[in-house]
């Protein structure tokens, strides 16, 4: 009986360690998503489209939570990557749950230093990719035409720049543009 009891315990705090981990730290494949079609909302209250996607080589799309500490502890190290990106590219985030806490999401983002775009909820395109999220944090990388390219990064990364800058560098090359370095 107590040899169960332990195992049951044991199994339940592995479970809940993943969970709590933010699923995983390596790349997945994951299904190949595309932001053709959509309109978002943007924290602010503006609107986010396939066009500001179009303007760019490549758009870095981080999915994140108020609920998240994993998300929340690398927030600094996306805002820092963000700032040192080449105009080519952009990095905006997704605050999954913020449609309900607006106020936390900007506080959490403000003291990460982060001031780029967060959206908040849209349609088309948009909400069948959401819909395809199934952990945070959850980054892609979309081409111009926002398509998905390489592999989605899931669970708070270690070395945040390096990782992206690889999987930036893997897209842009992927579309034939040059690879980019960090502004120091």
């Amino acid at each position: 009986m107590k040899c169960k009891k332990a195992l049951a315990l044991l199994l339940a705090a592995v479970l809940t360690a993943g969970i709590l981990a933010g699923c995983a730290s390596s790349a997945s494949s994951g299904s190949e998503r595309r932001l053709g079609s959509f309109q978002a909302v943007t924290l602010d209250g503006g609107t986010f489209t396939q066009a500001d996607i179009a303007g760019k080589d490549v758009t870095i799309i981080n999915f994140w939570g108020t609920f998240c500490a994993p998300c929340i502890a690398e927030m600094p190290d996306l805002a820092a990557f963000a700032k040192a990106l080449p105009d080519n590219v952009q990095l905006i985030t997704v605050c999954i749950d913020a449609a309900g806490g607006v106020q936390t999401a900007q506080d959490l983002l403000d003291q990460a230093g982060y001031e780029g775009v967060t959206l908040v909820g849209g349609d088309g395109d948009f909400q069948e990719v959401l819909g395809e999220i199934q952990a945070v944090p959850t980054t892609i990388f979309v081409d111009a035409k926002g398509n998905q390219v390489g592999s989605e990064i899931l669970g708070r990364q270690a070395d945040l720049a390096g990782t992206f800058l690889a999987a930036v560098n893997e897209a842009l090359k992927a579309g034939g543009k040059a690879e980019i370095s960090l502004e120091q």
